[in-house]
């Protein structure tokens, strides 16, 4: 009841594309972009969409695997991060369902794809993907806490506030190109939780204003 009645009818249309384990399908893809990073002495450049190479021939580019070049030098940080991705996609599903996980993971690539295409951007598609499934994991879950390499407690929603905030300081700081791009990637992020965020920002400022009424009412 979260989300708008037209949304959740389309995502139970679109139930069927539902794959279960996600999560565990991703981390797979992710162990086999770090060997080849490691192991296939791949450079990082071809894990990354290029439009530009993809009209060249290289469809392949169109199907990138959840590794980025720091996480994918690093044995360490790569195991925190594939229990990072497991632990947040499975949580996601067992709220959501395999269903419109699934079809909020596709419209995250699907989208990340076009903003590149529309903005002749070279970027890695699976860090938007990411970003929104981290928001939207921030945003259902917001006082669940995590340890950060097993030793640092922090909440998911200052998580998703520090990941956020690094999106609209590039937002800000960024030209046009950099704008639409970003907007198209976060739009299924923004399309899911735009109305639970005004109400939640609409709920929080009637309770204010509610509770300095009684602070000045106390008082006559």
């Amino acid at each position: 009841e979260r989300f708008p009645k037209w949304l959740r009818k389309a995502v139970q249309k679109l139930d069927f594309l539902g794959l279960p384990n996600l999560g565990m399908l991703i981390c797979g893809l992710a162990v086999l972009g770090f060997l080849g990073l490691n192991m296939g002495s791949a450079p990082f450049e071809r894990f990354v969409f290029d439009p530009v190479a993809v009209v060249n021939g290289e469809w392949w580019r169109l199907f990138a695997f959840p590794v980025s070049a720091k996480i994918g030098s690093s044995p360490l940080f790569f195991i925190f991060y594939l229990m990072y991705v497991y632990f947040v996609m499975n949580s996601l599903e067992e709220q959501w369902g395999p269903g419109p996980l699934t079809v909020f993971v596709l419209l995250s690539y699907i989208l990340a794809l076009v903003g590149a295409i529309l903005t002749s951007t070279t970027t890695n598609i699976w860090y938007y993907v990411l970003e929104n499934i981290s928001l939207a994991f921030g945003t259902l879950f917001p006082n669940f806490e995590l340890l950060l390499f097993f030793i640092l407690p922090v909440k998911a929603k200052w998580l998703a506030l520090i990941a956020g905030g690094i999106i609209v300081v590039q937002f800000i700081g960024g030209d046009l190109s950099t704008k639409l791009f970003l907007l198209t990637a976060l739009f299924p992020y923004l399309l899911f939780f735009s109305p639970m965020l005004y109400s939640a920002a609409k709920n929080y400022w009637l309770v204010r204003q509610r509770r300095q009424k009684f602070d000045k009412d106390m008082w006559k």
